[in-house]
């Protein structure tokens, strides 16, 4: 998969993202050893730079599809990383990250944890189905301190190239005009993470336009 990343045809994915490896950075600057997950995984991109920055410390869990996965997990394995955690799902219509995310969080509230990760990474579909509910058991699966980033937080499916009417005309059969035009995941946030008092927006630079939001759960 990594190998993707040269390759010009995958070139609007191939950088990896700077507010994810700024905000590791940070994580690891108070936490040597901390558990990320990363949520959609591209081709790698991203996903071979926060590997690299653990070094080996601490637990990254990749989501999405199970065979994707698959070969991300021996690209990185190539490469002598040992501390990932592969939780891939199937391409039945109504399977995702969302329900292996949920039974994961179920399983944490029954042993009494309180949270289970550090830093999460999250760019996955951008749509509501699947998106809306992922994000509302990340929100319990974060440990008080730990980090959100969302990625395309200004992403619809009328800008997409891939999946706009005009090149894809069946999504309308699937969506409305209303879901085509809006950002889904500016809905989730709008919605769930910023009226939330336990979560604080953080500053990442933008001061117009944004494309990615993040947030930090407060500590107890």
């Amino acid at each position: 998969m990594l190998e993707r990343r040269d390759d010009p045809r995958f070139a609007t994915i191939a950088q990896p993202s700077e507010h994810a490896i700024a905000l590791l950075r940070e994580v690891l600057a108070s936490n040597p050893a901390p558990s990320v997950a990363e949520i959609g995984v591209g081709i790698g991109a991203t996903s071979a730079v926060l590997c690299e920055l653990l070094a080996g410390r601490g637990e990254i869990a990749f989501y999405d599809y199970a065979e994707k996965l698959e070969e991300l997990g021996a690209d990185l394995a190539a490469r002598g990383f040992t501390n990932i955690r592969l939780h891939g799902n199937t391409r039945c219509t109504f399977d995702s990250y969302a329900w292996t995310l949920a039974n994961q969080a179920l399983a944490m509230r029954q042993a009494g944890q309180e949270g289970l990760f550090d830093f999460i990474y999250f760019d996955g579909a951008h749509l509501f189905h699947h998106d809306a509910p992922a994000a509302i058991v990340c929100k319990e699966m974060l440990r008080p301190g730990g980090v959100i980033l969302f990625d395309d937080y200004d992403w619809s499916i009328a800008i997409s190239p891939t999946m706009r009417p005009e090149v894809q005309p069946a999504v309308t059969k699937h969506f409305t005009p209303e879901q085509i035009a809006a950002p889904h995941v500016r809905l989730i946030c709008d919605l769930f993470l910023d009226p939330d008092p336990a979560f604080r927006k953080l500053d990442i630079g933008y001061h117009t336009h944004e494309h990615r939001r993040a947030y930090r759960r407060e500590a107890r």
